[in-house]
């Protein structure tokens, strides 16, 4: 990573849902470009969902930054789920998703300065892990996994892109998400601008209840 990507915040994304009935093959012709995937994992919560939107015994607290679904400490993150969440625990993985530095102008990267809020810690720790990147709008509706493609498109520009998508639909490299920014400007220009955000796994839940 960049030394000087920003680090927008934090969730905890769920690692329970059966990708077969959550992603049924309809859904992937619709909206993937590679299909052969272990998960579709995004910034959009549409596609790879909170743990607070998939269980209704977590609420989140009024206020967890000003992105409204980030979470600006982590600590607070962790901490509120081992409280909230402490006779019940499903698979989930805690994350943090950045904006690549090289690619906004200086009007997105302004504004992105502002709305991160105070983030804690400010940067990516060298243990967390990508999972990849991701090119969504500044409501981090993804513009690789949630915009849809017809079968001519998808056997029009999959030659070009499907060789940088992993196994999670997320591109390999910061260049090449960076590519596919004007294709996802073409499909949603009211979205625009698009911008590239890397994808952080931090920590791997395995759903296990700790012993008292």
């Amino acid at each position: 990573m960049s030394s000087n990507d920003l680090l927008l915040g934090f969730d905890a994304r769920e690692m329970r849902l059966d990708v077969a009935e959550y992603w049924p093959e309809e859904r992937k012709r619709s909206y993937l470009l590679r299909r052969d995937i272990v998960k579709p994992l995004s910034t959009d919560t549409s596609v790879w969902r909170s743990v607070f939107d998939v269980n209704q015994t977590l609420q989140r607290p009024p206020w967890i930054g000003p992105t409204g679904e980030l979470w600006e400490n982590l600590q607070a993150l962790e901490n509120y789920l081992s409280t909230a969440w402490s006779n019940r625990r499903e698979p989930y993985w805690l994350i943090a998703i950045t904006l690549a530095a090289d690619i906004p102008g200086d009007e997105e990267r302004a504004y992105w300065n502002v709305r991160r809020g105070e983030i804690t810690p400010p940067v990516c720790d060298p243990s967390w892990h990508l999972l990849g990147y991701d090119v969504a709008d500044s409501s981090l509706l993804s513009g690789l996994t949630n915009l849809g493609y017809g079968n001519d498109e998808v056997q029009g520009i999959g030659g070009k892109y499907i060789p940088y998508l992993n196994e999670y639909h997320l591109f390999q490299s910061v260049e090449s998400a960076a590519e596919f920014i004007h294709r996802a400007e073409e499909m949603a220009p009211p979205h625009a601008p698009f911008l590239v955000f890397g994808l952080w796994l931090i920590k791997m839940e395995d759903g296990q209840i700790p012993p008292d």
